[in-house]
């Protein structure tokens, strides 16, 4: 196959004002180890220099799909999905899904567009890339028909974290629209097993009871992946989303002698065991329709593509009632197209999901981030998960000529770099150094940690020439930007919440 889906136009909100480290002096925040927040620890421990505030009126996902209207040719009559991807969106109390503010904005001109929430941590634009390129690989989407992928995070206005929680710090508000056409596909959804559907009805200890299920099917090993429509609509139930905690449930369940014997608690042991033997994604999303055949459909186009023969889709209704289903291909993976998205990989580590947290505190909401967990998680689960997807493809990490690495924290850069590479060689720093300068693009130190928006961010900035060389904690950064605007070959990655990896490579 030539292409199956491809990246075709982007638009952005490009407003907000930048926000320096000064304001977090002199407030009586601290680093761990009682270490001062002052402009120059900020920097020397994440990189970060400012971060851009959004205006608290301006729904800013609702500007950047107007830009992509505006600013590109495509015609919204193409339009037949349409993701918010997000995480805490631009009201932490709005029960979403937040898709309905840019969808308002197109339903007159794409009637039969398909909306959604996804929640899957920071990969959300990753993971809507991989969904949009399995609806189209299964043939729910034709040749000519557009999906929008719109990542939007008012972290300000959403006041998403206790006052003197150094997550603050941390944290930039963005907003992109990227338009993915789906140029080809296989059509082998009449080969997928549909599964019965069970009905069902839970109560408080929802994730408890709907593990209970799933382990009552016997399944031979573990799922391939779980997408659950949440409909609960509280953002406690999305970050993680609940289907990572179920994921882990279950995983429980399946083996309880792990379970007894702590290796769930010990990180080395619980990443290895997951790599090993789990090999699975779990993501909620929340559709605009409330309608519990939808999430059928997407599971059935993943287990279609052959990649993930095992996918369980469950429906959460608001009344805690619902329907699930295992969807089952046993279908061949296909080989990857020539060009557009290649191919994607998708793993989360529900083991982990409390590393990322949203909790609730007399009555108010606020993120919790248990930043050792998150950064051993972001470095460490890198090497295993990018030979994977880059292994099957017939690629190392040299053949990659851009990589576009999520912007968390400067620091796990270099040191995601360093364990891809190995960190048993001898020159992994002066290579990962080299690799960072030349061949990646950095926005960090003046975006701030953009949540899901930064993978759509740096490609959109580099295209439109907004990046420039600099230095962060001395390390080279965006040195090649020129040469990097045309590269053809080109890896994102991005991890978050669940814990969730997402990948995919794009060649054009």
């Amino acid at each position: 196959m030539d292409c199956i889906v491809d990246i075709v136009a982007q638009g952005a909100w490009n407003g907000g004002v930048p926000v320096d480290n000064s304001v977090y002096e002199n407030k009586g925040m601290q680093f761990k180890g009682g270490i001062p927040v002052t402009s120059e620890t900020i920097e020397s421990r994440i990189g970060v220099r400012t971060r851009i505030k959004a205006p608290a009126d301006e729904r800013i996902g609702v500007i950047a799909i107007e830009d992509l209207l505006a600013s590109s040719d495509i015609d919204p009559a193409r339009i037949k999905v349409i993701v918010s991807a997000t995480n805490i969106g631009e009201d932490k109390m709005d029960s979403g899904p937040f898709v309905r503010f840019p969808y308002a904005r197109i339903k007159d001109l794409a009637p039969q567009a398909f909306a959604f929430d996804l929640y899957a941590g920071c990969p959300g634009f990753n993971v809507a890339v991989e969904t949009i390129f399995m609806l189209s690989l299964a043939g729910r989407l034709s040749p000519g028909d557009l999906s929008v992928i719109v990542g939007a995070e008012n972290i300000h206005r959403a006041e998403a974290f206790k006052p003197l929680d150094t997550a603050n710090i941390i944290f930039g508000d963005d907003a992109l629209a990227t338009a993915v056409e789906t140029r080809g596909s296989a059509d082998r959804l009449d080969r997928v097993n549909a599964g019965e559907e069970i009905r069902f009805s839970v109560g408080s200890d929802f994730i408890a009871e709907i593990a209970d299920l799933l382990a009552a099917q016997n399944l031979p090993e573990p799922l391939d992946g779980i997408i659950l429509d949440n409909q609960l609509g509280l953002l406690e139930y999305r970050v993680p989303a609940s289907a990572a905690r179920i994921q882990h449930a279950l995983i429980e369940r399946t083996y309880p002698r792990e379970t007894a014997a702590g290796t769930f608690g010990n990180f080395r042991e619980a990443i290895d065991f997951y790599d090993r033997r789990v090999k699975g994604f779990a993501f909620d999303i929340m559709t605009l329709d409330n309608d519990p055949d939808q999430v059928q459909q997407l599971a059935q186009a993943y287990a279609a593509s052959g990649r993930y023969p095992r996918v369980a889709a469950i429906y959460l209704g608001p009344h805690r009632n619902g329907v699930l289903s295992i969807k089952s291909g046993n279908l061949s993976p296909l080989a990857s197209p020539r060009s557009g998205i290649i191919d994607t990989l998708t793993r989360t580590h529900g083991c982990f999901a409390g590393f990322i947290e949203a909790i609730r505190e007399e009555g108010e909401l606020y993120g919790l981030i248990d930043g050792k967990g998150v950064f051993l998680h972001a470095t460490r689960g890198a090497r295993n998960h990018i030979e994977t997807l880059l292994g099957r493809n017939g690629l190392s990490l040299q053949d990659i000529e851009l990589m576009i690495e999520h912007q968390a924290n400067f620091a796990m850069i270099p040191l995601t770099l360093e364990q891809i590479i190995g960190p048993e060689k001898p020159d992994a720093k002066r290579q990962a150094a080299d690799f960072l300068a030349g061949r990646m693009v950095t926005n960090v130190h003046l975006r701030g940690n953009c949540s899901v928006v930064c993978m759509q961010r740096l490609p959109y900035d580099l295209a439109r020439g907004a990046l420039e060389p600099d230095t962060i904690q001395g390390l080279a950064v965006n040195r090649n930007v020129q040469g990097l605007r045309d590269s053809r070959l080109i890896l994102y990655d991005s991890v978050g919440a669940g814990m969730t990896r997402s990948s995919f490579i794009r060649r054009r």
